[in-house]
């Protein structure tokens, strides 16, 4: 699948394929940032003492 896509970016002229790197990108940040958040939630609201719904979530992500 992967090859086939850079396949396609190949064939698409030098603004298309600026575009969808670009796309490619930001999609990634994005990603990262909304990790980077979760992972802060996870280590700011996790308590060993307590037993809550919230925290049993937490857990497991």
């Amino acid at each position: 699948m992967i090859t086939n896509y850079i396949i396609y970016l190949n064939t698409l002229s030098n603004v298309e394929k600026n575009k969808q790197i670009t796309l490619i990108f930001i999609f990634l940040i994005c990603i990262l940032i909304i990790c980077g958040i979760l992972y802060l939630i996870k280590k700011n609201f996790l308590k060993e003492n307590k037993n809550t719904l919230f925290q049993k979530i937490l857990k497991k992500l």
